[in-house]
């Protein structure tokens, strides 16, 4: 599927890298592969709603736009000449960067990590059990880390709904 030259993939090719194929799960979608993230399998198995779903992709934006300034345009429905300047545009990714340590600071570390590897390492609900417990039977692990997830997505919606801006 993936056309590489050596060990990097050819330019063009917009491809999984071999690696990712090993470490992610995907299904396609049209003509591209979408990975199966643990929040779609959550969503999928009725363990979360679409207020969670929404959450967690806010969540996911906030850190783009904090740690790297990435903004998704499209999916924010932002004008593409949006007003403003650099200082405008640093001064918002700092009050995000505030809100995603006050989210932290209200949800607790535990809650705060399992965010984390959902959202952001893109781990399996196997992949985390098997960090967090790996002297429990797959399966137990499975579903306790499912229910922390769903817990934990939970909480992050309710932060949001709560929040003043």
């Amino acid at each position: 599927m993936t056309q590489t030259c050596g060990e990097r993939p050819v330019e063009g090719d917009n491809a999984p890298t071999p690696e990712r194929l090993r470490h992610s799960a995907f299904r396609v979608d049209g003509e591209s592969l979408r990975v199966v993230t643990s929040v779609r399998r959550l969503y999928e198995a009725g363990e979360i709603g679409d207020d969670e779903v929404a959450a967690a992709q806010r969540w996911r934006c906030e850190v783009e736009y904090a740690e790297l300034g990435i903004v998704d345009a499209d999916r924010h429905g932002l004008d593409r000449y949006e007003k403003g300047d650099v200082h405008t545009w640093m001064l918002g990714r700092g009050r995000c960067r505030e809100r995603l340590r006050h989210i932290r600071e209200v949800l607790g570390t535990t809650i705060h990590i399992r965010i984390e590897m959902m959202l952001l390492h893109e781990m399996s609900l196997s992949a985390m059990a098997q960090l967090v417990f790996p002297n429990h039977a797959r399966a137990v692990g499975r579903s306790r880390v499912a229910a922390q997830c769903a817990l934990a997505l939970e909480r992050l919606g309710e932060f949001y709904r709560n929040k003043r801006d």
